[in-house]
């Protein structure tokens, strides 16, 4: 096979072998390391070149001409050498395993398809596509006729490099070394040099960040009669609290806040943010665990950290790890992916490289989800879906206006305001049947149940009376007895507004939410004044109900 000395040539070379040229002499127009089966780019070399490899095991080389003609091809064992006369733009073909090389006559042949990329079936590869080994380091000294054309990356590295098994060079052969000394091929056996291998390094996956045990047991219940979330103990300069959501406090009497081992923790006093849903209880110290905060949260969390959010699943023992990522910081609230459920409002938002709680988990009563912002909740339905539940963080930092909390009062506010709620509610149901649900005018979050009205005592007895005063009546007796109901639930629509519209004395938490119930009421008491010029409408939706 051409390229390699007979049993009787190599006696006469170890017999008279030739004098070595050392690989220092001889200029490197190019290298190429892998493994495989590639394709190279293009090179250009001068005329008497040589194509000298080494490798781990057998390996097959074709020298390819610029349109794609076999120019010269050899296999072997570990090591070889092709020596070639003529200069010009070739590229090689190496392939693992032996395969048949040409030594007869070159015959046009289709370029070899390389590992990423696919090149014409009659096309040589061009400096844009031509097939792309592992590397190509052109050296320092080539000219610029010599220079190697830029190659294709691949779209992903892999997640390891690939180790090289093969590794070649294009060698310029002075004018002193004559083509029977073809088989110079350098030592040592198998040392690719570092300028010819470029690994790829990529860092291993992280586990999902986890709370450490001291984290777990800061995680508090907080249980009332309406509802059950989350919180977290926190130690500041300022001394040692319970962290939560005001609005798990709303309405919710015989609060009770227990470890995450059940025992229950004393409260001294309470505060509430100003702009914020955020409370803190002072409370005994009983040498709990306790969070703490970032001096500079800001600038010690970027967009892209690891986030754990410590979380209670009814049924399963202890504090679970709720692990994400921050998706974007504001100067007030943070946005991230962790999947969580209802259950989590309250919970600390903990960032893992600190260790420092960032927010506190408050679900966002309604939000224009826009398909890259739903995609950050991966535990939530699509855009347009009544089961979103978005939610977000409530920064601690720049929470700086408390109001101090009388408990007592606190909670009549808020019950007072759940009670204006209902009763709108109640009227939205009988005007609209399944419409909407939820807080303010456009709350479309969803069908209420089309009978809720029947859960307010006036509207339940205004239905009843319409009933038997329009069964069987005449039209003349149809219209007034709509007049009566439309004067019922005009009724219901103007209790308590007076006293919901003098909110001077509210707290300002239960201030902003008294305005959202105002706007909730005086929207369904605009809609009532309408009817009153189209009772016909009003007598349908009461025959409806």
């Amino acid at each position: 096979m051409a390229g390699f000395l007979s049993s009787g040539a190599q006696d006469a070379a170890v017999q008279n072998p030739p004098a070595p040229v050392p690989a220092v002499q001889d200029p490197v127009v190019q290298e190429f390391s892998g493994s495989g089966s590639t394709t190279t780019g293009l090179f250009k070399v001068p005329d008497r070149w040589e194509v000298r490899w080494n490798a781990r095991q057998a390996v097959s080389i074709a020298v390819m001409a610029a349109d794609g003609t076999i120019v010269a091809g050899e296999a072997g064992v570990l090591r070889g050498s092709i020596f070639l006369p003529s200069g010009g733009q070739f590229y090689l073909k190496i392939s693992e395993g032996i395969v048949p090389s040409a030594d007869a006559a070159p015959t046009p042949a289709a370029p070899p398809t390389a590992t990423t990329n696919t090149a014409p079936t009659n096309a040589a590869p061009t400096a844009a596509t031509a097939p792309t080994t592992t590397t190509n380091v052109p050296p320092a000294n080539a000219s610029p006729s010599q220079a190697a054309p830029a190659t294709a990356t691949t779209n992903a590295p892999p997640a390891e490099p690939t180790p090289v098994t093969w590794h070649l060079q294009v060698v310029e052969l002075g004018a002193s070394v004559a083509s029977s000394q073809k088989l110079t091929v350098y030592e040592p056996f198998f040392v690719p040099p570092d300028s010819a291998i470029n690994p790829v390094h990529v860092a291993p996956a992280l586990p999902p960040p986890k709370l450490t045990e001291e984290q777990s047991q800061a995680e508090v219940i907080i249980k009332g009669d309406n509802a059950q979330g989350a919180g977290f103990l926190l130690h500041t300069a300022e001394g040692h609290f319970v962290v939560t959501n005001l609005h798990l406090l709303s309405a919710n009497p015989n609060i009770q806040i227990l470890t995450s081992s059940g025992a229950p923790i004393t409260t001294i006093s309470l505060k509430g943010s100003v702009n914020r849903d955020i409370a803190m209880f002072a409370i005994q110290d009983a040498n709990y665990s306790y969070l703490s905060l970032s001096a500079d949260d800001a600038s010690a969390a970027q967009e892209g950290d690891a986030l754990v959010i410590p979380g209670i699943i009814q049924g399963v023992d202890g504090v679970i790890s709720i692990p994400g990522k921050l998706v974007a910081m504001g100067p007030d609230e943070i946005e991230f992916n962790n999947a969580l459920n209802s259950g989590s409002s309250g919970a600390p938002v903990i960032h893992a490289k600190s260790g420092k709680v960032l927010a506190v988990v408050t679900p966002a009563k309604k939000l224009d989800l826009t398909d890259a912002l739903a995609k950050a909740w991966a535990a939530n339905s699509p855009p347009g879906s009544s089961a979103i539940i978005p939610f977000l963080g409530q920064r601690l930092a720049g929470a700086k206006n408390w109001e101090t909390y009388d408990w007592q009062k606190f909670l009549g506010e808020t019950l007072f305001l759940k009670q204006v709620h209902e009763e709108t509610r109640c009227l939205d149901s009988f005007l609209h049947g399944r419409r909407r649900r939820g807080w303010g005018p456009n709350a479309d979050d969803g069908p209420p149940d089309n009978r809720y009205f029947l859960n307010n005592p006036e509207l339940s007895s205004a239905n009843d009376t319409y009933k038997q005063m329009a069964n069987g009546a005449d039209s003349g007796q149809r219209v007034f007895a709509t007049r009566e109901l439309l004067s019922s639930l005009q009724t219901v629509a103007d209790s308590d507004l007076a006293t919901l519209q003098d909110m001077n004395d509210f707290y300002a938490y239960n201030q902003s939410r008294a305005k959202e119930e105002i706007a909730y009421r005086v929207a369904i008491k605009k809609e009532l004044d309408d009817l009153q010029g189209n009772l016909g409408r009003l007598d349908g939706i009461a025959r409806g109900h």
